[in-house]
C-alpha cells in the first residue's frame, strides 16, 4: 500500500496564507493527535480548532518553538554534511487523499522526509540513550509516517539535532497495517471536520460536553461556589495582611533568643531547626551524562492516586456570557450518500 505521487504546493511555510492552507486539511502534526497518541491535545481539540469554535494556540511564543525555528538551517545543514544528501523544504498534499497535507523540513531525492527535531535538552538525552525507545520518537514517528503518505515514501528520518550534543538519526520505516490506521482514522475525523460533527469525547481527557452536563443542577451549585470564592478571596486578602504582620512581629521576638535555638515563654514558643536540601536526581544524571530511564524511575515511585483540582471565575456572570460559536460546515450532511461511521472506533484505539 503506497502514494505514488504528490501535489506540490507553492506556499511559503510560516506564512499568513500557510496557516490557512494547513486548516484546509489534516497536517503531520496533527497524525499523533488523531490517532490518540499525543499527550497534549484529544482529537476534539483539535476538531474544535478545525471547525473555528477555538483558536489554536500560537506555538511561535513558546520559547522551544523559537528555538527550533532558528536552529533549523543549521540542523539541516547538519544533515546534509553528515549524510551527504540534499533536503529540500516544501509543502505538499497527497494526491489520493488531498485533505492529508505535510509542510516538510527537508525531502530526498527519493521523497524521503526528513523532520527535524530541536528538543530540550532533557528530552534530547533520551533520544540519545533510549532511541526508537524513547517519548520523543514514539510520538514523532506518526508525523513522519504522514509525511510519507503524502510523499509516496517507503522511509523517512527523525533527525534529532541540538547545539550542545551530538545529532541522533533515527529511521522511520513504511508500516502497511499503520499507514491504514492512520488513512483510514485521517479519512473519518476530516469527515467530521467537513459535516461539522465532533468525535466524541474522552472521559479521561475532555471537558465533559455542555449538553450531557445537568445544567439545572448545576447552575445553583456554581453560583454559590461562585459566591464562596469572593468570600474566600476577601478572606485571603485579610489573611495576607495577617500573615505580614505576625512575620513583623516573630522578626522582632527571634533576636531576643541569642544563641538560644529554642524559647516558650508566655504562650509564644520558638524552634530553630535545619532543613536538608532536596536532590535534583535529574541534574545529578544530567551531570552524568544520562538520563534516568522512565522504569527506574517507576520502581521508586509511591502509587499514584486521583486529585481534583477546581478554579473558580467569581466574576462570572452568565447573562453576560457569549455563546459558545457554531462550527463551521464545510459539507452539508445530507449531500454526503455514504453512512457515518462511529467515530470512537479509531480515535486511539488498535482495532487490529
Amino acid at each position: 500500500m503506497g502514494v505514488s505521487t504528490m501535489h506540490i504546493v507553492d506556499i511559503a511555510q510560516r506564512t499568513p496564507e500557510w496557516h490557512i492552507w494547513r486548516r484546509e486539511g489534516i497536517s503531520a502534526t496533527s497524525c499523533a493527535v488523531i490517532m490518540g497518541e499525543n499527550p497534549d491535545k484529544t482529537p476534539l481539540e483539535l476538531w474544535k480548532e478545525l471547525v473555528g469554535i477555538v483558536e489554536p494556540a500560537d506555538l511561535s511564543v513558546i520559547p522551544q518553538v523559537r528555538r527550533g525555528v532558528k536552529f533549523e538551517p543549521m540542523a539541516l545543514q547538519a544533515f546534509e554534511d553528515k549524510y551527504g544528501k540534499i533536503a529540500l523544504p516544501f509543502c505538499a498534499e497527497s494526491t489520493a487523499y488531498p485533505f492529508i497535507r505535510a509542510s516538510f523540513d527537508g525531502v530526498l531525492d527519493d521523497k524521503s522526509p526528513v523532520e527535524i527535531k530541536n528538543l530540550s535538552e532533557t528530552n534530547h538525552l533520551e533520544v540519545l540513550q533510549l532511541r526508537e525507545h524513547s517519548t520523543p520518537f514514539k510520538l514523532y514517528r506518526w508525523q513522519v509516517l504522514h509525511q510519507m503518505i503524502v510523499s509516496g515514501a517507503r522511509r523517512g528520518y527523525l533527525w534529532f539535532w541540538s547545539p550542545k550534543h551530538e545529532p541522533c538519526c533515527l529511521i522511520v520505516d513504511w508500516d502497511d497495517l499503520l499507514v491504514r490506521r492512520i488513512i483510514q482514522a485521517e479519512e473519518l475525523f476530516w469527515g467530521l471536520v467537513m459535516r461539522g460533527v465532533p468525535p466524541e469525547a474522552n472521559p479521561m481527557r475532555d471537558l465533559i460536553p455542555l449538553d450531557r452536563l445537568n445544567l439545572a443542577v448545576w447552575r445553583p451549585l456554581a453560583s454559590a461556589r461562585r459566591a464562596k470564592e469572593s468570600k474566600i478571596a476577601e478572606l485571603k486578602a485579610q489573611l495576607k495582611v495577617l500573615t505580614k504582620e505576625a512575620k513583623d512581629l516573630e522578626a522582632e521576638i527571634f533576636p531576643l533568643l541569642g544563641e538560644f535555638r529554642r524559647a516558650d515563654a508566655l504562650g509564644v514558643k520558638v524552634t530553630s531547626y535545619e532543613v536538608a536540601g532536596t536532590v535534583d536526581w535529574k541534574g545529578v544524571a544530567h551531570e552524568l551524562k544520562g538520563v534516568i530511564p522512565l522504569d527506574v524511575i517507576a520502581r521508586h515511585q509511591t502509587g499514584s492516586s486521583m486529585a481534583t483540582r477546581f478554579s473558580v471565575d467569581a466574576s462570572y456572570d452568565e447573562s453576560q456570557a457569549k455563546p459558545e460559536p457554531l462550527p463551521r460546515i464545510r459539507q452539508k450532511v445530507e449531500a454526503i450518500s455514504e453512512a457515518v461511521e462511529e467515530p470512537s472506533q479509531f480515535f486511539g484505539t488498535f482495532w487490529f
